[in-house]
């Protein structure tokens, strides 16, 4: 089985407000010249390119927006709708994740509820880029939410785009609400780039934590050994690559690669001399196989 742990879609017609402006931004930032490519990204488009690359299950989660950048089109609940749409429609092949704003305290947790409940969720996104911090106390309440709703949750980590505070995305801030928290299930969105250290350490020390190499395309296409070097690192610091989980950041990045081309680059990652001559283990064909499926059926509880 073969398991993306990090897609989303968008609605048919684009947002609006400052939201269009945030992805504009973002399509600009990452020097898309087919901006087709990332703003049509429909259920069906996915799904199809999924069975192209032979992809069983996706991990679809939503952004909760709104409080940093409104739409006068759609809402941050539209998004997570969205979501529970695409699993009635496709209910073998997607896992829901809702997007939740912490800052919405009662509300949040409300809208935490009513997806899991009604949409079938099975988790949820944050998005601390937007503005906040994940390891504040005063988030314990949707924690705790979560944590008697039985699900996991996926956290950004590392880069965003302009408009977005990265300061609020490194990898450490996981570390306090994983600590208490134990029952849930933590996944560092795009392996905490540029902090791959901290990404490392953070799941090395607490068992509840993976991390995605999903939004790795761009820098595997300029510099491939920084993503052999990140699993390898992880597979030195945790016995095994066991935390490392496949992703693809659909939409984002599909005039790089399409999702069969990035199967593909993982399963022809070849160990660069550099790193055997540094020490760092080589990155085998079950480790391949593993972190394209077998590491997410364990961290999503798939089997």
């Amino acid at each position: 089985m073969i398991v993306d742990a990090h897609c989303h879609i968008w609605p048919e017609q684009a947002p609006e407000g400052s939201l269009r402006k945030v992805m504009d931004n973002t399509a600009d930032f990452a020097g898309f010249k087919n901006k087709e490519n990332f703003f049509q990204a429909s259920i069906d488009r996915l799904i199809a390119e999924k069975d192209a690359a032979g992809i069983d299950k996706t991990l679809l989660v939503a952004v909760d927006f709104e409080i940093a950048w409104a739409s006068g089109t759609h809402s941050a609940r539209d998004f997570n709708d969205l979501i529970g749409d695409a699993y009635r429609k496709y209910p073998d092949r997607i896992i829901p994740y809702a997007g939740i704003d912490p800052r919405r305290q009662a509300g949040g947790i409300a809208e935490l509820k009513r997806c899991v409940e009604e949409l079938g969720c099975r988790g949820m996104k944050l998005w601390p880029l937007t503005g906040f911090s994940p390891d504040a106390i005063e988030y314990y309440p949707l924690y705790e939410e979560a944590a008697r709703l039985g699900i996991n949750i996926v956290v950004h980590t590392g880069m965003g785009p302009p408009d977005s505070y990265v300061k609020y995305c490194r990898p450490v801030y996981v570390d306090k609400p994983a600590v208490d928290f134990r029952e849930i299930v933590f996944i560092m969105a795009h392996f905490g780039a540029p902090w791959v250290d901290e990404a490392v350490a953070v799941a090395g020390k607490n068992q509840n934590v993976y991390t995605d190499i999903s939004a790795w395309q761009h820098t595997h296409s300029v510099f491939p050994l920084a993503l052999y070097q990140a699993i390898s690192m992880a597979k030195l610091m945790h016995g095994s690559v066991h935390k490392v989980l496949f992703g693809t950041d659909f939409p984002c990045f599909a005039e790089l690669y399409s999702q069969k081309e990035w199967v593909q680059c993982i399963r022809d990652l070849e160990y660069p001399a550099p790193l055997q001559i540094m020490g760092l283990p080589e990155i085998t064909d079950q480790d391949k196989e593993r972190i394209l499926g077998k590491n997410a059926e364990a961290a999503l509880k798939l089997s």
